[in-house]
């Protein structure tokens, strides 16, 4: 009996053991396994390295690298004007109240009406734009009267461009062009090209040099017995009404004017002050007598177009526009000394030196260093209310702003004669209109 329950349990003891052979195959399939996970947190791509059963990532992570999404609101189409580009698509149809900078008039022309304007599908339109200027846009914005005001200066009490009562943090304030303001005068095409030195100018403002023949003048130009020496000295001798200077001037308060006289100071060339006030302004007036005072850049254009031996600062882009020929531009000096013609290559390197930090508390890019840097370029602003009462609208205001910041920079700016403004500005821009918000929602990312 002993031998028979021996004999049996050898059997069960080798039955066990063929059953653990047999199965081994299987238990090794379960063991624990490495593998490498990954995940996108914060629009970074995490890796991390794993060991599991079969070789299973854990619950939110995956085998397969992801790709971070663009960072644009609407990932890399917004601000495209292609399908998708949710700036393009508002939820009813608004009219916008637009208003300031006549520097900034080309462009919102293209850009608010035509066949370049931005619509929306046909549901955003614009009041017209009477280019007040940069004063107005900001008095403008400040009382409600419009819905985007637009000025060279942004609002801060340290420039002096805040209107009484407002609040700066109740605003947003972003970059929409960079371009560049030139001194124009007519004397014909005989004497086009004139030197001026930054005191001479300011001599010209301030009353010191009233005629076209001064000696200074003509020794900048290369003296009397050069070519323009002599035909300056011509208009003298043939007492030539043109030889007396007319200076033209903005009559309301205007970024032109700020950047003008900024780009005098800070070259050394005048006393006074940056101030985008009128010349007959207290405080800081200038005093040349035989002038003539001019509502907006268009119109300053048109006085220069009409007055032989006039001068006045003016916009680039309107010496660009037909029926402006008669008006020249005199060649100024960069800080480097060398003498300039103004274009939009010459502008764009005033942005580069400049750098990209721009701010509404640093925004002046007049007298940068470097050579062939024109003198007196600037960027202008629009200002928009923080907190939006009306969503509908806001939505609209903040789409329009960033599609203008980035396509139409690159499809209208140049034409227009101003410059595209740089990347990391347009996206500064866009950063900026992400504090928009009505009733606490962001309104630059919303669908509609």
């Amino acid at each position: 009996m002993k031998n028979l329950f021996r004999s049996l349990a050898a059997v069960a003891l080798a039955v066990a053991g063929l059953l653990a052979v047999v199965s081994a195959p299987a238990s090794a399939s379960t063991k624990n396994k490495a593998v490498v996970c990954y995940r996108l947190k914060s629009n970074k791509v995490q890796s991390k390295r794993y060991e599991s059963k079969g070789g299973v990532c854990p619950k939110g992570w995956s085998k397969h690298k992801p790709k971070p999404t663009s960072t644009a609101p609407s990932g890399g189409l917004q601000g495209s004007n292609k399908t998708g580009d949710i700036d393009l698509v508002v939820p009813s149809s608004v009219s916008l109240a637009i208003n300031g900078s006549s520097f900034d008039a080309p462009m919102v022309g293209a850009t608010t009406s035509g066949s370049t304007g931005y619509t929306a599908g046909g549901k955003v339109s614009f009041s017209s734009y009477p280019a007040a200027g940069s004063g107005a846009g900001r008095t403008s914005i400040t009382n409600g009267s419009v819905d985007i005001g637009f000025s060279d200066q942004p609002m801060t009490p340290t420039a002096a461009t805040l209107p009484s009562g407002a609040v700066e943090a109740n605003y947003v304030q972003v970059p929409y062009i960079l371009g560049g303001a030139v001194v124009g005068y007519n004397l014909g095409s005989s004497l086009n090209n004139i030197k001026l030195t930054t005191n001479e100018v300011a001599k010209i403002f301030d009353g010191q040099i009233t005629t076209w023949s001064n000696l200074a003048i003509i020794n900048t130009n290369g003296g009397l017995s050069s070519t323009t020496g002599k035909a300056l000295q011509a208009l003298y001798t043939s007492n030539s009404p043109a030889d007396t200077m007319k200076v033209i001037y903005r009559s309301a308060s205007s970024g032109t004017t700020y950047a003008f006289t900024d780009w005098l100071h800070s070259s050394g060339g005048s006393t006074h002050t940056p101030s985008g006030n009128p010349m007959e302004g207290s405080g800081n007036a200038w005093h040349a007598t035989n002038i003539l005072g001019a509502a907006n850049n268009a119109a300053l254009a048109t006085d220069i177009n009409a007055t032989p031996g006039s001068i006045g600062y003016i916009e680039y882009s309107y010496l660009l526009i037909p029926g402006n020929a008669a008006i020249q531009s005199a060649s100024l000096q960069d800080r480097e000394g060398q003498w300039l013609q103004p274009s939009l290559t010459n502008i764009a390197a005033a942005a580069a030196a400049a750098g990209t930090n721009i701010t509404p508390d640093s925004f002046s890019i007049v007298n940068e260093p470097g050579n062939k840097v024109w003198p007196l370029a600037t960027y202008s602003w629009a200002i928009v209310a923080k907190n939006q009462t009306n969503e509908a609208k806001g939505e609209a205001i903040v789409k329009y702003l960033d599609w203008e910041t980035h396509y139409a920079q690159s499809a209208l700016a140049k034409a227009e004669g101003y410059v595209p403004l740089p990347t990391a500005v347009a996206a500064y821009s866009r950063q900026q209109l992400m504090n928009v918000t009505s009733g606490g929602a962001v309104l630059l990312t919303k669908t509609s």
